[in-house]
């Protein structure tokens, strides 16, 4: 009889390498372990929902994806995941994974998930008409106010807008972090985790990011990673910002002129490690242990870091398979910067999400966004319903 394994994962494109029929990943491990694992992606708008369902016992699930450093504490102080189990062994090669990565799915010493993949801002930009515009090759790190300058000088040039913006109201926030951070402060202070993004900064950084609206496709508010994908793949954007886990995919066959795509670091950058976590309501922790083992060990982060575009493990980028490693692993490595680990993380975020959009679509002014994001953040912390 078989033993039953079943994986809650989210519907990023790194994830679906693990079942992609040409890697034949988890049918391997199922043939040799006489296991069925039950590997079900589910979208990312529907997929925070049904992994609490998972942990609070609602529904049947041995390991779930988690978003590191946003989630890890929350779920760990209420007891949802376990601890990782044996993370010496020899198999998994702990310490091949890249230290800032380690660091992440680690609290208080402990580690807590196994890395699958890493998503921190990369810039895309077409390099002749980027060059032109700038005067000369561009750097490997770019600022944001470098990026609405160019956008403003590419947009119009062949056809295509300036630049594309993730700006569906599930993405918007982290689209607009780095513009924030470049005006010297950040969403949240890293001490006392209350919100420090009402203030004129703040409304400066918003006034800035909502400037390239116009130098955008029109139905930017409803664009996510794949409209993003699309709009630069197709020409129809000069510039766009995506996730380094997106990489694999925007420069896969259906990219146009992919020898003219030139990548850069964004200092100010934000990133997260997604990892397997084992559910502390498994029956099968020690089966799903050994199969997450497996799963994000060196010869798989290889595969899936050449699908998606972001491995974890520094072995996988020594051996260079793709053009962007040296920016991608130096933005993980010096710049990109994750959010405070915080109680609660996704609920004190969501307001960032509604009232960000609700600027960008011109329902509340910048001012009136941050401050009603802030008045509801401070709502959720003193434990009063809104």
């Amino acid at each position: 009889m078989f033993s039953i394994l079943k994986v809650l994962a989210v519907g990023d494109p790194a994830v679906y390498a693990y079942t992609d029929p040409r890697y034949s990943i988890i049918d391997t491990y199922n043939r040799a372990k006489e296991m069925h694992v039950h590997f079900k992606i589910v979208p990312w708008v529907d997929y925070y929902g049904m992994m609490m369902e998972a942990l609070e016992g609602k529904s049947d699930f041995d390991i779930v994806m988690v978003a590191g450093h946003l989630w890890l504490k929350d779920f760990i102080k209420k007891g949802y995941i376990a601890e990782v189990n044996d993370p010496k062994h020899q198999s998994y090669n702990e310490v091949d994974i890249m230290e800032e990565i380690r660091n992440e799915v680690t609290f208080e010493g402990k580690p807590y998930l196994y890395p699958s993949f890493c998503d921190g801002h990369i810039l895309l930009y077409r390099k002749s008409l980027a060059e032109q515009a700038f005067g000369g090759k561009l750097p490997d790190v770019i600022d944001t106010d470098t990026i609405i300058s160019l956008a403003e000088k590419l947009h119009g040039q062949d056809g295509m807008s300036g630049i594309s913006l993730k700006a569906h109201e599930s993405e918007i926030f982290l689209d607009f972090l780095p513009f924030l951070r470049n005006e010297g402060i950040d969403a949240f202070d890293g001490k006392s985790f209350r919100p420090s993004f009402n203030q004129e900064k703040g409304v400066q950084a918003l006034n800035k990011y909502l400037s390239l609206r116009k130098f955008a496709p029109e139905d930017s508010h409803t664009y996510g990673n794949d409209e993003v994908r699309k709009a630069f793949q197709e020409k129809r954007s000069a510039l766009a910002i995506t996730w380094g886990g997106q990489l694999g995919f925007v420069m896969d066959d259906r990219c146009l002129e992919k020898e003219d795509v030139g990548f850069a670091i964004i200092p100010t950058a934000w990133n997260v490690t997604w990892g397997f976590a084992v559910n502390k309501n498994s029956d099968n922790k020690e089966l799903a242990n050994e199969f997450l083992r497996y799963l994000t060990a060196p010869p798989i982060d290889r595969m899936v870091g050449s699908y998606s575009g972001a491995p974890v493990r520094k072995s996988s980028y020594e051996a260079g398979h793709h053009e962007w490693y040296p920016i991608l692993q130096e933005s993980i490595s010096c710049y990109a910067k994750p959010l405070p680990k915080m109680d609660d993380a996704g609920d004190r975020m969501a307001p960032l999400y509604t009232h960000i959009h609700q600027a960008f679509i011109g329902k509340e002014s910048p001012a009136e966004a941050l401050k009603a994001a802030e008045d509801e953040i401070l709502k959720i912390m003193s434990g009063r319903i809104i």
